[in-house]
């Protein structure tokens, strides 16, 4: 196991957050917590790897909202995020290819099919959620991904010697930011009252 600061995974959209790898678990638990997904980022081929499967979980997710269809706005959306996550999975799949790594659900890393299984939970709450639920859910997941996306460039910049992978998270990280800020400006939205409407000033009479 790396010595490498690894990171917790969940989602859309799993929850990617620092911590420290536990060798042991704490002795005389009453309740064993069920083990959390860790990404080394030392790792280009575990990186690799669970960078394919959020572009796979968003693609379902992408799928899902135009089988819902809540609104024009949340469509155009999803139709460039489409269209750029269309590029992200070339990427990765060329990277993979260049490494000799495997992207087959079977031969995915044991933190990365973990982390495949939260997503996959996580989809099918939002296939749950009622209508009136469903756009601020879907929402919600997304910011939460975006940010732990960025999150994940900047820890394996930090410590992959990997130039292939570098280049990509370059390429990756601007467009991630961008999906972060048209998702949030979909949020402020939702979120902001309406204003009401002025009534029509009468025509004035000669």
């Amino acid at each position: 196991m790396s010595v490498f600061t690894k990171i917790c995974a969940g989602l859309l959209i799993s929850t990617l957050g620092m911590s420290a790898y536990a060798a042991q678990t704490q002795p005389q638990t009453p309740v064993q917590e069920p083990a959390q997904p860790t990404v080394d980022f030392s790792s280009p081929s575990e990186v690799i790897q669970v960078l394919h499967v959020g572009v796979s979980s968003e693609s379902k997710i992408i799928d899902l909202v135009r089988e819902r269809n809540p609104d024009e706005a949340m469509v155009k959306f999803i139709d460039q995020l489409s269209t750029d996550i269309t590029e992200f999975n070339r990427r990765l799949e060329e990277l993979a290819s260049n490494m000799s790594v495997s992207l087959a659900p079977e031969q995915l890393s044991e933190n990365a099919q973990m982390i495949e299984s939260q997503m996959a939970q996580e989809l099918q709450t939002l296939t749950q959620k009622q209508e009136g639920e469903f756009r601020p859910a879907v929402i919600e997941a997304l910011v939460k991904k975006y940010e732990q996306a960025l999150q994940l460039y900047t820890e394996v910049e930090k410590v992959t010697t990997d130039e292939g992978l570098k280049i990509a998270i370059a390429e990756f990280r601007p467009i991630t930011q961008k999906h972060l800020d048209d998702i949030k400006a979909l949020q402020t939205a939702t979120t902001q009252p309406t204003q009401p409407t002025q009534p029509a000033q009468p025509m004035p009479v000669e």
